[in-house]
């Protein structure tokens, strides 16, 4: 009789599988629940993990041990460093992104389960390269990049880009344009064939408005 007591008290006894920190409890003490019910919500102490979801479209980028820079919405100035641990065999459909997870070898003391991290993987890193704004690229993710140059004859001339490197707010021009060439941003209204003319251009961007133009 002992035996069968002991028994049915170790099966009323709650332990977590890990280490773990209890981040809140959703019962009382001697509460009445059902299978099924959610009784404490734990955060597994050790390891530091960051989860996330990737555009699919940046899949082929992806490589197990990528450093990556990691930043939370609660401390934009303190940056600590991320590395690529895992990569979903499959896509989610319904949001067309992968997960993938980051190793913190690191973590900041700041740290808190559930905190909004912002990441950066870095891919690669490239010298001596031309560069564009990547809202000056238009239809970049169509497969078809191109861009509105403004021609030798002043109208806008319709060029075809290949991409290299994407990084935030500016992408690799590996053809298509020229050191020195003047872009014209989507946000104007100008087309391909439209002679155009110069207004205020900022002495370090390769990009101007158009404030007006004749067909």
């Amino acid at each position: 009789a002992q035996a069968v007591a002991q028994a049915r008290l170790s099966k009323l006894t709650l332990r977590s599988p890990v280490d773990a920190l209890v981040l809140s409890r959703h019962v009382e003490p001697g509460s009445s629940v059902q299978p099924g019910k959610v009784l404490l919500t734990l955060a597994a102490t050790g390891g530091v993990r960051i989860d996330a979801a990737i555009d699919e479209r940046h899949l082929q980028w992806l490589r197990l041990g990528m450093p990556a820079r990691a930043v939370t919405d609660a401390y934009p100035e303190l940056g600590f460093d991320a590395q690529l641990s895992y990569i979903a065999p499959a896509v989610d459909p319904q949001r067309g992104s992968v997960e993938v997870r980051l190793a913190v070898p690191k973590p900041p003391e700041f740290l808190r389960p559930d905190m909004t991290v912002s990441v950066e993987l870095v891919g690669d890193s490239r010298t001596n390269v031309l560069v564009l704004p990547s809202g000056a690229v238009r239809e970049a993710e169509r497969g078809q990049p191109w861009a509105l140059r403004l021609a030798a004859n002043g109208r806008a001339e319709r060029v075809a880009l290949q991409l290299g490197l994407r990084g935030v707010g500016a992408v690799e021009i590996q053809s298509g344009l020229s050191e020195g060439d003047e872009v014209i941003s989507p946000t104007e209204k100008a087309l391909p064939g439209d002679r155009v003319r110069r207004a205020r251009r900022p002495a370090d961007s390769r990009t101007f408005d158009v404030p007006s133009f004749m067909r």
